[in-house]
């Protein structure tokens, strides 16, 4: 995909680089040379033959932020087909007061899969999210992101893919869960019709009583959510290339969530209760024993 790119000539939007496309300037290799033929007009070809190799270079080096300093960031998904290795795909819930917090975050990157837990772990979220230039969401440009950062400072990454607008560009509006189920990504049963509230109330109902069995219920939906982003991705990268007619574009496999499960059943068991959550407990006793008593 990056290599039939031509938006990060300046004056190259959608439509000329179409154009390009439809009259044989199908790679850079096939941008005529100096001298060997018009490219896109005399005046600009130069600028035109700079700029490729400028982002051949960049390619062959495998560097990720000067390619994606080139390309316009609504082009930036294409990074995505070289470099999905360095990507990780993350979604946070909250604990849904006015100032939002985040609660509960899943990530998942070349590593595997990680749980960060407000109270537990959460102070190490931020370098985790570092380790990779390439973050992909689902609304977190206008949610994730900004709720994060009002808790932590964050290293910016080369290119954020927001798969909310990726979506559209494809013909498949609405909300994630809505757009995994026309796409066939459903999940489980026991997980269908819980919401980004349901969370909430089941964070409140751990910190009311220290009840685990409601956190192991918030992690592993949010999890699904990591999970599922990856399958969406590797989704909406091939409908959005065929949608640009691109036939001998390679189509990239889209990621088997059964690959991480036992990962998302480890990562659930392991949970159990901190000493803050026993304190809960201890009090809820007294204050039931009291009541008893009187």
């Amino acid at each position: 995909m990056l290599r039939r790119t031509f938006q990060h000539i300046p004056g190259v939007g959608p439509w000329r680089e179409k154009d390009l496309w439809a009259r044989g300037i199908a790679t850079w290799d096939d941008f005529p040379a100096d001298g060997a033929g018009v490219g896109i007009s005399k005046k600009k070809d130069a600028q035109a033959r700079n700029r490729i190799d400028e982002a051949r270079t960049a390619l062959a080096a495998r560097d990720l932020w000067g390619l994606a300093k080139l390309l316009p960031p609504r082009e930036h998904w294409r990074l995505y087909g070289e470099f999905s290795e360095q990507a990780v795909f993350f979604d946070i819930e909250t604990d849904g007061v006015t100032n939002l917090r985040p609660t509960v975050v899943s990530l998942l990157d070349r590593t595997g899969l990680r749980v960060f837990i407000d109270g537990r772990n959460m102070e190490q979220l931020p370098a985790a999210l570092a380790e990779s230039p390439i973050w992909v969401t689902f609304n977190g440009s206008c949610f994730d992101v900004p709720v994060l950062e009002r808790t932590f400072t964050l290293k910016k990454p080369a290119a954020h893919l927001d798969l909310r607008f990726l979506c559209r560009r494809i013909k498949q509006p609405g909300g994630l869960k809505e757009i995994e189920d026309r796409l066939g990504l459903g999940r489980p049963p026991h997980l269908r019709g819980v919401n980004g509230w349901d969370a909430v109330i089941l964070w409140r109902a751990y910190l009311r009583t220290g009840d685990v069995e409601a956190l192991r219920f918030l992690v592993e939906y949010n999890l699904y959510d990591a999970i599922n982003l990856r399958t969406l991705m590797d989704t909406v990268y091939n409908k959005a290339s065929e949608l640009l007619v691109l036939d001998e574009e390679p189509r990239r496999p889209v990621f088997e969530r059964g690959d991480v499960l036992y990962d998302v059943s480890r990562l659930v068991l392991e949970l159990g209760p901190t000493k803050r959550d026993l304190s809960v407990l201890e009090r809820l006793r007294a204050q039931d024993r009291q009541l008893n008593e009187g």
